[in-house]
């Protein structure tokens, strides 16, 4: 009986242990971890993955419970899980936990338990199976620390990062904290209102802001990131200059968003506005300069006048004004220019142009005038001028004037107008001063005077006659001699010493600059290079160079040839150029190939030409020198101080070497230590002279702003 019965059990008992092999096979070839935990939390049975993972073999997981290779910070999450499992309360859990693998590391998993139970429901045992989520975790925890970085960065860098919806009521998904400092609004209250930014838009500039955003969405992806700068109103009412760097981004659902960087450029803006004030007017007196007058006079010769009235230019020196610079000082002299140009432009009629040329030349610009009427103007400035003497700081002084007229006729240029102009006056001068002088045609015959200053210009040059004095640059802080300006000299047994302000034009006029201009360079690098070996220092030597010059397409093969003959590394000499020649493209292209051979550039008389600093930021320049009027104005007010300032952090921001030109007071140079300019120049450190005066250091200069010029420095 037990026989018959033990038979008929034994195709049923074969099919179990058949059916458990297979599942055993299945669970030695799982790619996961599995495991049989009886409910001593020892693991009875497990697969070859498991072993791999952790490294501890069937003998060692069957003696060891599960806590003791569980990380101690997982053991107790994972007990309650597993009461609740054992009480019935759950069929299974899934939970994240580290083991520590037999060699002492951990190895983070993804673990599922499920609850076996016996026949009569009771629990027998449970099954876990374990997947290796290292690698995930590792990522995530790289994510989250590159987040952590971004987000550290986003809110940390001076600028506004946003993300929004496109168009103007497009949501504000994400703005950075600084959008608070900026504008005044918590980053909160900005992304709540939707309709905040259109609200706080410069409203004459709504439109035009709107129009650009939309016109970026129409390009989509496939438009560069575009820039756009606006204003916004702060919560305070102010209003602040903001550039908009963006571009449209799409998200995972294919729905566009705009992404993007605020940066609040109200200080460059304001600084470009003045400088584009100073391109057209002069800083001491306010007047309009020479550029503005002559568009001025430009756009006056294109409209005809009514018949027997046309357009009359009034040409104003100062009599006997060098004497006042000689007696006094430039100062002083500043403080004489300025009162003149106040009588001056008091006598102006309503429509007329009053402008400061240079120097103590001035000129007025009458539309629709007729002679009569602008000698007339010219007699109240002449009793103007002598009415009362000029009080100035140290006394008091007559200041006349010699004024020169000329009336346009058919044709006439701007050009043609100032230089007749010129010559009246000169001739007003001439006939004995404090009176003026209305142009004729004979007054041409001035011309043999500069035919005659031509023909021994060019004997000197040929003769190699031209010679060079050397004013340093030194470090405003230490006194080290950082650079040797080359300055040109002409003494002429006819002639006298003649100022470079009038031979340097007629070498250009007349085409001799070009080998002026190679001479002066040779002579310099040579003199420099014998000057560095004496001294045992490395200034550079700098040289002025005309747009002629740029124009030589040999001219960068010149330079780079003079440097190998005197020995000089490229980066030891610079160029000084002229803001607007720094414009023209041809003389770009010249100036980047030598910057490209390590010849450095440098603007001279910055801020005299520039109308936007935008442009700044694409020249090749290595050093800013900042004109005379900017140093020399330090001492008039906060103002003044603030915009040098203002120039020296521009400076700074782009990397290039700021210069202050023209310190003549220890008041100067102790205002430009403070506002960190590097480097300056002036009568107060040296007179230009010979280059063998020149010592390597200042040792004068100190921290309190104090400087005494060597001995040896020649006047």
């Amino acid at each position: 009986m037990e026989d018959t019965e033990h038979s008929r059990d034994l195709p049923e008992n074969d099919d179990v242990w058949a059916r458990l092999e297979r599942l055993e096979t299945i669970l030695e070839l799982a790619p996961v971890g599995a495991g049989l935990i009886d409910f001593e939390g020892r693991t009875t049975m497990t697969n070859s993955a498991l072993h791999r993972m952790l490294g501890y073999t069937p003998e060692e997981f069957a003696e060891m419970p599960w806590r003791e290779y569980t990380h101690p910070d997982d053991i107790e999450p994972n007990l309650l899980l597993s009461r609740q499992l054992a009480a019935g309360e759950i069929d299974h859990f899934t939970m994240e936990k580290r083991f520590r693998r037999k060699d002492g590391s951990y190895l983070w998993a993804d673990l599922t338990v499920s609850l076996v139970s016996d026949s009569a429901g009771k629990p027998a045992y449970e099954i876990g199976m374990t997947l290796d989520i290292s690698e995930r975790k590792r990522l995530e925890s790289d994510l989250r620390a590159a987040e952590e970085r971004y987000r550290v960065l986003v809110e940390r860098v001076p600028a506004v990062v946003y993300v929004a919806e496109p168009g103007s009521r497009g949501r504000w998904l994400y703005v950075s904290p600084q959008i608070e400092r900026m504008l005044g609004y918590t980053a909160q209250e900005w992304m709540a209102d939707s309709g905040l930014w259109v609200s706080l838009l410069e409203p004459a500039e709504r439109d035009g802001v709107l129009a650009w955003d939309q016109r970026m969405l129409d390009a989509g992806i496939a438009a560069a990131p575009h820039s756009f700068t606006y204003r916004l109103h702060r919560r305070d009412g102010t209003t602040v200059w903001v550039r908009d760097d963006s571009m449209v981004l799409y998200d995972q659902d294919g729905a566009p968003t705009i992404q993007g960087v605020l940066v609040d450029v109200t200080q460059e803006k304001d600084l470009e506005e003045r400088l584009g004030h100073q391109a057209f007017h002069d800083p001491l007196t306010g007047l309009p300069n020479r550029r503005f007058f002559r568009e001025r006079v430009d756009h006056a010769l294109v409209g005809a006048g009514v018949a027997g009235r046309s357009s009359v230019v009034l040409f104003i020196d100062l009599d006997n004004f060098k004497s006042v610079n000689d007696s006094f000082g430039h100062a002083c002299g500043d403080e004489v220019i300025v009162a003149a140009a106040r009588r001056i432009q008091r006598c102006a009629r309503a429509g007329d142009l009053a402008a400061r040329l240079g120097g103590d030349e001035f000129a007025l610009l009458l539309e629709n005038a007729t002679l009569e009427q602008a000698e007339a103007l010219a007699d109240r400035i002449l009793a103007a001028m002598h009415a009362e003497p000029v009080e100035f700081s140290v006394g008091t002084v007559v200041v006349g004037a010699s004024v020169g007229i000329t009336i346009a006729g058919p044709g006439e240029t701007t050009e043609t107008m100032l230089r007749n102009a010129d010559l009246a006056m000169y001739q007003a001068k001439v006939r004995g001063r404090g009176r003026h002088v209305a142009y004729e045609q004979g007054m041409h015959r001035g011309a043999v005077v500069k035919f005659r200053l031509a023909a021994a210009l060019q004997k000197a040059v040929a003769a190699g006659a031209i010679t060079l004095v050397y004013q340093p640059i030194a470090d405003l802080h230490s006194g080290a001699v950082v650079g040797l300006e080359a300055l040109a000299r002409w003494s002429d047994s006819e002639l006298g010493e003649v100022p470079p302000t009038a031979f340097i034009p007629v070498a250009e006029q007349t085409g001799l600059i070009q080998e002026l201009g190679r001479q002066v360079i040779r002579k310099a690098c040579a003199d420099a290079a014998r000057w560095r070996e004496k001294t045992g220092s490395d200034a550079y030597v700098s040289v002025n160079v005309s747009p002629l010059q740029l124009d030589d397409t040999d001219f960068p093969n010149f330079v780079l040839g003079a440097l190998r003959a005197t020995r000089l590394e490229p980066a030891s000499l610079v160029l000084e150029v002229t803001e607007g020649l720094l414009l023209q493209e041809r003389s770009h292209r010249t100036l980047r190939e030598l910057r490209s051979q390590g010849v450095r550039v440098a603007i001279d008389d910055f801020g005299t030409g520039f109308s936007s600093l935008s442009r700044l930021r694409q020249l090749p320049v290595d050093m800013v020198k900042i004109d005379q009027a900017f140093v020399s104005a330090v001492e008039s007010g906060l103002a003044d101080l603030a915009f040098l300032q203002a120039i020296v952090r521009l400076a700074e921001t782009l990397q290039l070497d700021t210069i202050a030109e023209g310190i003549e007071t220890t008041t100067q140079l102790g205002v430009l230590q403070e506002t960190s300019c590097a480097y300056g120049q002036g009568y107060l450190l040296a007179r230009p002279g010979p280059i063998d005066d020149i010592p390597a250091v200042f040792e004068a200069i100190t921290a309190t702003g104090l400087a005494v010029p060597p001995s040896g420095t020649s006047d």
